[in-house]
């Protein structure tokens, strides 16, 4: 009966009643949505055994005023050879592949990474093993990993599936494994997962762009493997001869310096201030909010002043009068809390997109 004649008094003021809820549910929408994304992005940590362990090996050219080139095959031979920060090191890239024999020819994204990412990242496959040292080498066996959602898309999740092939771009790959449900390199999507196959010897300075990520030592801190790679780096300019075409003297103009930062922070970028300055900018739209229907609650209490001294004539005391706007508010913040979810729910998919 008390909720009933609750939403009756609410239901007398329609207007009042849908612009508080209104208000209520865009400043809480608008938050919950981007806290989501900010605990999502910065907040939470990467889903890989001790995260902060994990590095991006990015570098710098002040000669040739660049701030970010990433890294260099080069200097992922430089660095696994010859640093003592590092328990491993790899180098990756992003690619397509051309599936053919199925039901139809397909194109996939994949990743070609170096057999050290995976204990590198902490990650074992649920099916199978991962590639090893000798995949690495240009004329070993081709092998591949499955992604779970291509093993199920695929092949129903058969648990059969180790030593099949599988023809991409026209040659036959053996499958070697499965990763777990859920992972997820980066913000990378990928279906397959092949080994790079690179020819150390036939390695040339240069071919800069290429992501290279590093797990550090226990101990050890960025700054400390960031003082080993200035050490190294001339030593790899001269330790690797430059493409035809180029000279060793235009690579040491460039003044290649590293510019370490922990994976994480790689990998938000500038997001971070821009998440941090939205999240600011829709806190304050909250409080504006807030106060609006603070300020709305106010009027209409003005305007039921004969409705409260009629009950108070009728015997109605002062903590029963209080008691009943203070559900009003209540019900009004309840509503508009699960509009703002809905809302958010909304927006978060739209964000997420973008």
């Amino acid at each position: 009966m008390g909720l009933r004649c609750l939403l009756r008094r609410l239901g007398r003021t329609p207007g009042f009643t849908a612009v508080a809820i209104i208000t209520l549910a865009l400043g809480i929408g608008a938050n919950t949505a981007i806290f989501s994304v900010m605990e999502a992005v910065i907040l939470r940590p990467l889903p890989y055994p001790q995260p902060d362990r994990l590095i991006a090996l990015d570098h710098a050219a002040p000669g040739a005023k660049l701030t970010r080139i990433n890294g260099a095959p080069f200097l992922y031979y430089a660095y696994k050879e010859d640093a003592r920060s590092f328990e491993a090191v790899s180098f990756y890239n992003p690619d397509t592949l051309n599936i053919t024999g199925g039901s139809g020819p397909e194109r996939v994204d994949i990743l070609l990474a170096t057999h050290d990412l995976w204990p590198l990242l902490g990650v074992r496959p649920m099916l199978g093993r991962a590639f090893g040292p000798e995949e690495d080498k240009p004329l070993s066996a081709r092998t591949v990993m499955l992604s779970w959602g291509y093993w199920q898309s695929h092949y129903g999740g058969a648990p059969d599936v180790v030593g099949k092939r599988i023809i991409g771009d026209g040659e036959a790959r053996e499958i070697i494994g499965v990763l777990p449900r859920g992972f997820r390199f980066l913000d990378l999507k990928a279906d397959l997962y092949l080994p790079f196959r690179r020819d150390r010897s036939k390695t040339f300075l240069g071919q800069f762009g290429t992501p290279l990520i590093a797990r550090l030592k226990p101990g050890v801190s960025l700054q400390q493997a960031s003082a080993e790679a200035r050490t190294l780096i001339p030593v790899a300019l001269h330790k690797f001869p430059p493409p035809p075409g180029a000279s060793q003297a235009m690579f040491d103009q460039v003044g290649l310096a590293p510019a370490f930062q922990t994976l994480h922070e790689s990998l938000v970028g500038d997001s971070r201030r821009f998440l941090w300055i939205l999240m600011g900018t829709i806190a304050i739209v909250l409080l504006i909010a807030c106060a609006n229907v603070a300020n709305l609650m106010l009027v209409r209490a003005d305007g039921r002043r004969q409705e409260l001294a009629v009950r108070a004539a009728l015997g109605a005391g002062t903590g029963r009068i209080a008691g009943a706007l203070i559900a009003e508010s209540l019900a009004l913040a309840l509503i508009g809390g699960m509009a703002g979810i809905a809302l958010a729910a909304v927006v978060l998919r739209m964000l997420v997109a973008w």
